[in-house]
Order: structure tokens, then C-alpha cells, then sequence
């Protein structure tokens, strides 16, 4: 199917988790559109429909598998097995589930565990078929991702230490010789030679059909894994071998150097080919520029091209002319796979490198239609991208991704994920609605890209941070407080939307198709339920935590970062071309600080003249950590009730610069830092 240009319909978004921490870390699809979740969980009230397998327990992680329904709306059946995490799933034509595992029994964290095995349940997950340990020596393995083909043989690559039982005619038997380096899984022990890629192949009976290494002298390690019509196995990964194997007709035979901060190591990219009896390495490449790339992610299409998603900061990784983007954007200096810019290649089924492009977030997901649109989702916004045939524009767009994602040949992308926002805005009628507690839940979500966006309400933000309220101090989990002035994104909004918190409408600043600014009553009470019509037709339904401030400080670009919209005392907008002097009082704008001494009527304008409605709260401000004395903190005259106003002095001894972080905290609550400039 044509993507549209336009935001997808989400035609569902559903939480999945109990009390405790749960994460979702895989997900596939069988032909009716029901979607099988991997991950773990902690919640003795996960929804679990047997428990034959074991039962979720607060100190050890027991790994679920879920088959969700076609709307969305029910669990057709969940399990788990006891002390094990699960990490990825997947479905042959015939609709038994295979589940990587690690066994975390002996206390181990669900990230290094002691062991992994793959394990083949039946179509209902009530049988296991089988239960086979992957590789050798368990603490020498580390399995990252796993394919399956529709016959059901299984396909996992990683990264192996000496070891590996490998198979007689394997295309390479052992670890390269060369470097020495740390084991650290599961914990550290004495250095040896540096671990290789591996690549193992398991018959549908659980049989093992090969095992190979594939590296060089240095560290190699395989992320990514996909296999095409031909029985081919495609891995993708990170290398800091100089003499990593590569073929004749490779994009780059050479390595483009080694960057070392122990224990941490970074090299090049590198996308290789196995045949199907794991004998012949087809095609291996370099791909990378002068500073840290990786490859985190590789799709195949059905003529065999091969499109592969990861991270670089290297300004010279090797974009081709006319791609989406074709220079490096990224800004940090610390080396680091996962911070910059992301990168997505195509390469056809010889080998010839189609497509290079820069993206703005690094891509942990990918995935390609039969048009040769590839899916990308990227830490950037917005999170899932579709990428023309071509590499050179963007398709489509969606505003919700979750970090690992399917397509069903039909235009439906399904994607799962954790997330610790206890106001996710899961859509009406979901299987769960509501945050069901703990550090995280997970959750799933399906975008049909055939079709345009339906109403929806996306995000609630505050309107001067643009983030969701800080609810614990230390993480942004939807919470407002009364008299907060808040952002809603989404669409479908109309002309003329309501908001109301509980049943109460909301007093709006502003309202178009995709935005509304409005307020939160004075008098409200937890639970407090937000509710957005359209008309007669309910867009969303959520509940909100409630406490007693969210503060955020407005900003000159209304981004709630950068520059604060600040006054000198002479009137003036502070700004690094016009510093507020040490000594002097200026003034800002803010919303979130909660309830006032006196009686505010919602929607109404601050005073003019005294007295003005001032905070319960008390509030405070600082200049790079330091206390700068407030002067007055009230209603702002002449604003909307929920602005509040507040003049502090800039004490003498304040830091200079243009772009000082400045903060404000109303009781307990902190503001997230912006800056002003100072002389």
C-alpha cells in the first residue's frame, strides 16, 4: 500500500502491565492482524489467562508472551514463564510462537542474564514444543535478535566469546585470534580473545542446522538480524576489527579506525550475508565514517535488498547525493552510539550500496513494504518516519512509535514499547486505558498509513514547558496542577472543541484542528478526569494525577527551552544582545504553580492594581544553582488566572554569560532550566 503523506489513523493504543514494572520488548503479527507481545514483567495482577508456565513475582522477572486481538480490545491468551525474560518472538506460516529467553533464576538482572534458549510454543501457547539452549558456554554468548522464516527455522545472532559450539563446515569455527578483551557477561572474568559476531540456524524441530562466528581480530557484535526469500541470513552490527571480514564486491573493504575509552569501544558499521547452510559468507562491508557508527536495526524487502538503521557521529559517514539528508546535524561531544545522528542504507541484493541518509535521531527500528518504503523509527520527532524508494524525502510521518515494530502487508504497522508516562493517552475502547502502576508499563499501538488521522488527543502538555507534569520529581508522567495553563496536541479537534476536567468545561485560550490551549480549574480533585469533544463526538478520555504544582517558565520561542521570556527593568526583552546587569530586578512569566491564597474565577483576568492573587505555594528562583530573591510573585496583571508573574533580583555576584540556566521552584516542585542573559 501508498503511504499517505499525512499522519496515520491509530487505530489503537493500549497500556499492558499490572502494579509492578513491565516492559514489552517484541512484537509480531499473524495474518488476521493479532499482535504477539514479548517482554517481561513484575505485576502479580499482569492479565494473564493460564499460568502453567509460572507466575509474575516482584523480585524476579518471569517473561510473557500476549497474543492481543485484531481491535486491540481483548487478550486472546497471555502467559509467562517464571524466572526468565523474555526478549524477542516471532511466527512461522503456521502459527507457532518462538520466544528467545534469558534465565534470570540464578538473580541475575534481566539484562544479564546466565543463559538464553529458544523456546517453540504451539499456535494457543499452551504446548512447548521445545526448549534449546542457544550455543555453548552460556556466559561466553550474548544473544541480541532472533528471525524466523515461515517453515519455522529460527535464525539468532549476537556476539560470542571462544566457545561457541559451532558446526562442522561453519563458515568460520572459531573466534579470530588478536586482541585481548574483558568478558563482562555475566560478570567480569579474565581477558581473552575479543568475542565475533555469530550466527546460529535452528531446524524447525529445534535441531541445529549450523552455528558460525563472523568477526575479525577486534570486537565484533551483531544487533540485528533478518533472513530473505533465498534463506540468506543478513546481520548487522558494530566492528572494531581491522581485518573484519569483507567480500569482494563489499561498498567499503576498509575499516575507518578505533576509538577507545575502556571499557567502551566504538568502530565502524558493518552488513554482512550468510547462505543458507551458513558455509559462504556472501557479502560483507564496512560501513562508517571517522568517528562512532553501529547498525542497530536491518530489514530485507522480497527482491533481496537489504536496509539497515543505526547510529554515527561521524560528519563523513558516506551519504549519497540527493538522500533525505546529507549532512551530520548531531552536537554531542561525548562518543556515544545512541546520541546523535541516526543513519538509514539500502543496499541491493548484490550488494550495491542504493541509498545513504542521515536522520535526525539515531534508528533503533526498521522495517520496508513492498514498495520499498522503509519504516524507520528514530529518537527524533516525529518518532516513526517513512523513507521514499528513493531515500530522498519522507512519505509519511507518525507522531507515536514505541521502539520495535511490524508490518502487515496492508498498510498496518503495529509497534510495542515501555513507557513510565502514567498519562500515555491510550485510545478509547483499548484492552487497557489506564497506567497500571510501577516504573513502567508496557504497550502497543497499530497505524494504519493507508488511511488519514482520526481525531485523537496525542499529548497534554504545560504550555510553557511543553512536557508533561513532573509527578515525582524526577520524571514527566502527565500530572497537572490546578489553575495550569496546558497545551493539548492531537487532531480532530474542530473549530469549536470542549475541554472539561472533571465534567467541568475548561476555560480555552486558543483552539484550532490539531491544538487547544486551555486551563486548568482552580477547583479540582484527584482522580481529575480530562475529557475533549468535538461537537457531539468524544475524542479522549484520560485520567490525570493531580498535585499541587507542575511549574514551568514561558520562553521566547514557546518551545520551554532556550531564552525566557524576560523583561529588564528598563522594559526591554532580555536577550544575549541586551543582558539583564548584575543588581537589577527582572521580571518572568510562568504557569503551574498551583493554587492562590485568595478566590480566583476561572477564565478571568489578573488585576491591574493590588491586591493581587498570590500562590499558596511558596516560590523561589535561582541563577545556575544560586538563590536570586523574589520581589513579588502573583497573578500576572491583566493575564489569564494561572499565569503568575515573578520579579527577582540578580545578586551581584551572579554568573555572566548569555545564556545563564536560570529556575524557579513553587513548594517541592521544580521547573525545568531555561536561561537568560546576564552582564
Amino acid at each position: 500500500m501508498i503511504a499517505r503523506a499525512a499522519d496515520p489513523r491509530i487505530d489503537y493504543v493500549t497500556y499492558l502491565g499490572g502494579i509492578y514494572s513491565d516492559t514489552a520488548n517484541s512484537i509480531a503479527i499473524d495474518s488476521t492482524g493479532a499482535a504477539y507481545v514479548a517482554g517481561n514483567t513484575y505485576s502479580p495482577d499482569f492479565p494473564l489467562t493460564s499460568t502453567a508456565f509460572g507466575v509474575p513475582d516482584l523480585n524476579q522477572s518471569c517473561g510473557f508472551v500476549a497474543k492481543i486481538n485484531p481491535s486491540g480490545t481483548a487478550i486472546d491468551f497471555s502467559v509467562c514463564r517464571a524466572n526468565q525474560s523474555a526478549q524477542a518472538v516471532g511466527l512461522d506460516a503456521s502459527g507457532n510462537i518462538y520466544v528467545m529467553v534469558n534465565d534470570v533464576s540464578s538473580g541475575a538482572s534481566a539484562d544479564n542474564a546466565a543463559g538464553s534458549s529458544l523456546v517453540k510454543l504451539d499456535p494457543t501457547a499452551a504446548t512447548v514444543l521445545y526448549d534449546v539452549p542457544i550455543g555453548g558456554q552460556s556466559s561466553q554468548i550474548h544473544p541480541e535478535a532472533f528471525a524466523v522464516d515461515g517453515a519455522g527455522n529460527v535464525y539468532v545472532t549476537g556476539s560470542a566469546y571462544a566457545g561457541l559450539a559451532t558446526t562442522p563446515n561453519a563458515y568460520q569455527r572459531e573466534v579470530a585470534p588478536g586482541d585481548s578483551c574483558l568478558n563482562t557477561i555475566p560478570t567480569p572474568v579474565a581477558t581473552g580473545p575479543c568475542p565475533d559476531a555469530f550466527v546460529m540456524k535452528f531446524s524447525p524441530a529445534g535441531a541445529m542446522s549450523y552455528a558460525t562466528y563472523v568477526g575479525g581480530s577486534g570486537l565484533d557484535d551483531a544487533h540485528a538480524i533478518a533472513v530473505d526469500s533465498a534463506g540468506d541470513a543478513w546481520i548487522a552490527g558494530e566492528t572494531i576489527s581491522p581485518n573484519f571480514p569483507t567480500t569482494a564486491n563489499a561498498f567499503s573493504k576498509t575499516f575507518h579506525g578505533e576509538l577507545d575509552l575502556w571499557p567502551l569501544q566504538f568502530g565502524d558499521a558493518f552488513v554482512a550475508e550468510l547462505d543458507p547452510t551458513g558455509t559462504k559468507l556472501l557479502y560483507s562491508t564496512y560501513l562508517g565514517g571517522s568517528a562512532v557508527d553501529g547498525a542497530l536495526a536491518i530489514a530485507v524487502d522480497a527482491a533481496g535488498a537489504a536496509y539497515v538503521a543505526g547510529g554515527t557521529q561521524s560528519a563523513d559517514f558516506p551519504a549519497t547525493q540527493g538522500a533525505l539528508q546529507t549532512t551530520y546535524t548531531g552536537k554531542t561531544v561525548e562518543p556515544c552510539l545512541r546520541c546523535d545522528d541516526g543513519f538509514v542504507a539500502k543496499f541491493s541484493a548484490s550488494g550495491t550500496l542504493v541509498y545513504s541518509t542521515y536522520l535526525g535521531g539515531w534508528a533503533g527500528a526498521i522495517a520496508v513494504d513492498s514498495l520499498g518504503q522503509a519504516y524507520v523509527e528514530a529518537a527524533q520527532k516525529p518518532p516513526i518516519v517513512v523513507l521514499n524508494p528513493s531515500g530522498s524525502a519522507v512519505a509519511a510521518s507518525s507522531p507515536f512509535g514505541g521502539g520495535r515494530m511490524v508490518l502487515d502487508g496492508k498498510g498496518g504497522l503495529y509497534t510495542a514499547g515501555s513507557t513510565g508516562i502514567q498519562v500515555f493517552f491510550s485510545t478509547l475502547h483499548a484492552l487497557q486505558t489506564q497506567y497500571g502502576g510501577g516504573g513502567s508499563d508496557g504497550f502497543v499501538a497499530k497505524l494504519d498509513f493507508t488511511q488519514p488521522a482520526q481525531p485523537a488527543l496525542n499529548a497534554l502538555v504545560n504550555a510553557a514547558s511543553m512536557l508533561e507534569g513532573n509527578y515525582s520529581l524526577s520524571a514527566y508522567n502527565g500530572a497537572v496542577a490546578p489553575g495550569e495553563v496546558v497545551t493539548l496536541f492531537g487532531s480532530g479537534f474542530g473549530t469549536d472543541p470542549t475541554v472539561s476536567f472533571d465534567t467541568v468545561s475548561a476555560p480555552i485560550l486558543y483552539a484550532s484542528d490539531t491544538q487547544i490551549n486551555a486551563v486548568v480549574q482552580y477547583e479540582v480533585f484527584e482522580p481529575l478526569v480530562v475529557t475533549v469533544m468535538s461537537g457531539s463526538e468524544t475524542i479522549a478520555v484520560a485520567k490525570l494525577p493531580l498535585v499541587d504544582a507542575v511549574p514551568a517558565i514561558f520562553t521566547t520561542t514557546g518551545s520551554g527551552t532556550g531564552q525566557a521570556a524576560i523583561l529588564n527593568r528598563d522594559g526591554t526583552v532580555n536577550s544575549p544582545s541586551n543582558p539583564a546587569p548584575r543588581g537589577s530586578t527582572v521580571s518572568l512569566w510562568m504557569t503551574g504553580a498551583g493554587g492562590m491564597t485568595t478566590f480566583v474565577r476561572d477564565g478571568s483576568l489578573g488585576p491591574l492594581t493590588a491586591p493581587f492573587p498570590v500562590p499558596a505555594l511558596s516560590v523561589s528562583a535561582s541563577i545556575d544553582g544560586d538563590q536570586a530573591p523574589v520581589q513579588y510573585a502573583g497573578q500576572a496583571p491583566g493575564l489569564v488566572a494561572g499565569i503568575v508573574q515573578v520579579n527577582f533580583a540578580i545578586p551581584l555576584n551572579a554568573k555572566i554569560g548569555s545564556a545563564v540556566p536560570i529556575g524557579l521552584q513553587v513548594g517541592y516542585f521544580i521547573s525545568p532550566s531555561v536561561t537568560m542573559a546576564i552582564q
